[in-house]
């Protein structure tokens, strides 16, 4: 450890607001008793003050008072640096204590969780990609952006997973329903960030002659499948009748194109 770094313990509620309990970041008042709190409750009070033309006041003091930037308290934030609750799944990061939750919700080190029913599985797509090779004995498919990949799949075959030349994780979800297969895409990272994917997927039949289903994804959703893999907003129901008769299998071509960014 670099000698000018030392390393402590803190009760957290010290770094708390002393009114909403927040999490403390710059900018931090204080009024003349020398009370914390954020700028966001500072202002709800001198609204409040107003509003009841009681003045400037200290909720806590219960009385009259001043506010004041507390310099000291800010740049005693901004030296406290801990680390990534995704530590265990590979994040090295030490962030500022008042930066924390805002790189925690990018971090892509965050866990993915296995779709498999009661299996407890969760860590970094990576680990999760050898998960389910080694434990599921999943096969994944590698595929190239913007070219379209022809697959069969059994009609109960719930998950296909699928993986694109940057090694991002796409799943094939296959549900079972009374009028056919219902099929959807998600790419699997840790995150609900904005959409980097559009999807096509069609279906067709070579005893249903001119019989050819289509769907298009615009913007393929992203989830880590905490809580299963879910029926996407969009999706494609291919009839009972569209399965081949001797294999049970389903044809299917798809295409995922990455979106400029």
């Amino acid at each position: 450890m670099p000698e000018s770094e030392i390393s402590v313990k803190i009760d957290a509620e010290v770094l708390r607001c002393r009114i909403c309990l927040d999490s403390l970041k710059p900018p931090v008042f204080k009024c003349e008793a020398g009370h914390v709190l954020c700028s966001v409750c500072m202002e709800k009070l001198r609204e409040v003050g107003c509003a009841l033309r009681l003045g400037i006041f200290c909720d806590l003091c219960c009385k009259n008072t001043s506010y004041s930037r507390c310099v000291e308290v800010e740049q005693f934030l901004d030296a406290i640096k801990v680390p990534c609750s995704n530590e265990t799944y590979g994040c090295n990061e030490f962030i500022i204590y008042h930066q924390k939750e805002k790189h925690e919700s990018k971090c892509t080190h965050a866990p993915c969780y296995c779709p498999e029913n009661d299996c407890a599985f969760k860590g970094a797509t990576c680990c999760l990609l050898d998960h389910l090779g080694t434990v599921h004995g999943w096969s994944p498919t590698n595929f190239s952006y913007n070219k379209s990949l022809k697959i069969s799949i059994a009609r109960d075959h719930r998950f296909t997973l699928l993986v694109g030349e940057d090694q991002s994780m796409f799943l094939l979800t296959n549900t079972l329903t009374d009028i056919g297969n219902a099929l959807t895409m998600v790419c699997v990272r840790p995150h609900e960030s904005e959409p980097s994917y559009s999807c096509n997927i069609s279906a067709a039949s070579g005893k249903a002659e001119g019989r050819l289903l289509f769907l298009k994804d615009p913007l393929v959703s992203s989830s880590s499948l905490l809580g299963g893999s879910q029926l996407g907003r969009f999706f494609l129901v291919v009839p009972l009748e569209l399965a081949d008769s001797s294999s049970g299998e389903l044809t299917l071509h798809i295409r995922i194109d990455r979106l400029a960014p």
